[in-house]
């Protein structure tokens, strides 16, 4: 009698059996490894170290007029506009004059974002509170003439004159979150902005000739079902930005207190879930957009595409990104910078951030230093999987690694997946037989359905995961 192969499971079947609280993987190690044995002097050596590379700037806008429910943002909600926005980019101010110092060497730019917080809540008093946060970053860095230049914005409060003054400043890429569009479902996280405005918003933003336009998705709100977010989805296409971020929702009440504003009856099934991300999957790819990473699309031209198809696509704190592996210098309150060997975390707290700059000091709080071979290799490997849903074994040779003096070692052996990592190439397989992904004789590439569950793919190559799957207690 023949033997017949189990049956595949469908796609809520491989969410329910998959699915756990795992990191985004913005990072590797991620944040939660964080202590405060790493501070300022370890960020100034970083500084100080010569590069004629470009590097890569974020700024952290913190502040919001009012909080949206959602949220899980290191943001402060104020009505105070330039009484807050002075003091704090005095702030920023002194953090880069701290960084001129530690640095001893003028940067090139070869991308900046500003991120919120609502970045464009620095024109609640006036407009020129922008041009002279700008004016501030052209003081100590150069900017490259191919400068990538964002900044996120709200369009719930944006006008015509905002939008036009963002790009005259020199901004040439800008996102905007949408979230959803159904006034039920607005109303139920605290965050509404009718569709009018947001198809004025983008017209605006057409109109002033951005090179690339973003908007944000939150799939799993409350209310949400199939058929509003389908409508959400519609307004998309007509709006037709240049990228997608299509994220979804965590729900977490004990770690984010406003998040308890929103009842757990009121969000949607496990089912409609799948249902939601599967529709805009299919409406997007069927529409000229390409599927990027986990959780992006992006029209078939747009730089984001062309990198994620020539195997360029990077990930890091602030997403995704065509910048490679450029230095990650972040200022303001929470911000994280990302180099080679080193994570470093600004001060949370606001007052703590200011005292720090007050007595002279780069504002660090905690982070991380990483120069374990085995660990920069896992990095390696997590990285690729998150922008190229691949990872060949045979391509991360032991040059892909750095060495206690951050230099290339100029090994070149070739990596055997199988042998290495015996007892994630046996998880592997196991997801394997579920269909989340197909095994190569030194690599595995992720299918279709493994998409919605990357994360978890990941996590089998992160040790602290595999720790507390097996239950064992972390030292």
């Amino acid at each position: 009698m023949p033997i017949t192969a189990p049956a595949r499971l469908d796609p809520l079947q491989l969410l329910l059996k998959h699915d756990k609280p795992v990191p985004r993987y913005t990072s590797y190690p991620t944040a939660a490894s964080f202590h405060t044995g790493v501070g300022p002097s370890e960020l100034a050596a970083e500084l100080a170290r010569p590069s004629s590379e470009p590097l890569s700037l974020y700024v952290h806008i913190p502040f919001c007029r009012h909080a949206c429910w959602y949220c899980g943002c290191n943001r402060i909600t104020t009505q105070a506009g330039s009484k807050v926005v002075g003091p704090y980019l005095q702030a920023l101010g002194r953090e880069l004059e701290l960084i001129q110092q530690a640095s001893g060497q003028r940067r090139r730019l070869g991308q900046l974002h500003w991120g919120g917080g609502t970045p464009n809540y620095l024109s609640v008093a006036e407009q020129a509170e922008q041009a002279e946060l700008w004016a501030l970053i052209r003081r100590h860095f150069d900017l490259d003439p191919n400068l990538e230049a964002s900044i996120e914005v709200n369009p719930e409060f944006l006008s015509r004159e905002e939008v036009l003054g963002l790009r005259q400043l020199g901004f040439n890429r800008i996102s905007f979150g949408i979230q959803d569009a159904d006034p039920e479902v607005q109303a139920a996280v605290n965050r509404i902005v009718p569709p009018d405005q947001l198809r004025r918003a983008m017209g605006w933003m057409r109109e002033a000739g951005f090179e690339s336009v973003n908007v944000d998705l939150i799939c799993g709100l409350p209310l949400q079902t199939p058929a509003r977010f389908a409508a959400t989805i519609a307004l998309v296409e007509e709006l037709r930005p240049d990228r997608v971020s299509l994220f979804s929702f965590a729900y977490l009440p004990e770690q984010l207190p406003l998040q308890r504003k929103i009842a757990a009856d009121d969000l949607p099934s496990q089912r409609e879930r799948v249902q939601m991300l599967q529709g805009a999957y299919d409406a997007f790819t069927s529409h000229g957009y390409d599927a990027i990473g986990m959780d992006h699309f992006a029209l078939t031209g747009d730089s984001l595409a062309v990198a994620a198809r020539a195997g360029r696509l990077h990930r890091n704190f602030q997403g995704y990104t065509t910048g490679g592996e450029l230095d990650l210098l972040a200022i303001g309150v929470t911000a994280i910078s990302q180099y080679p060997t080193l994570f470093s975390q600004n001060q949370r707290d606001l007052k703590a951030y200011m005292a720090a700059l007050d007595a002279g000091v780069l504002p660090v709080e905690r982070g991380l230093v990483v120069r374990d071979p085995d660990e920069l290799l896992r990095r390696r490997i997590i990285q690729r999987l998150m922008c190229d849903f691949r990872v060949d074994f045979s391509h991360l040779s032991a040059e892909d690694q750095l060495s206690e003096g951050n230099e290339r070692t100029g090994i070149a052996e070739t990596i055997d997946g199988p042998q290495r990592f015996a007892a994630e190439w046996a998880d592997l397989q196991a997801l394997e037989a579920d269909g989340l992904l197909q095994l190569e004789p030194n690599g595995f590439r992720v299918s279709t359905e493994g998409r919605w569950l990357i994360r978890t793919i990941a996590a089998v190559f992160d040790p602290r995961q595999r720790l507390r799957a097996s239950g064992s207690r972390l030292i």
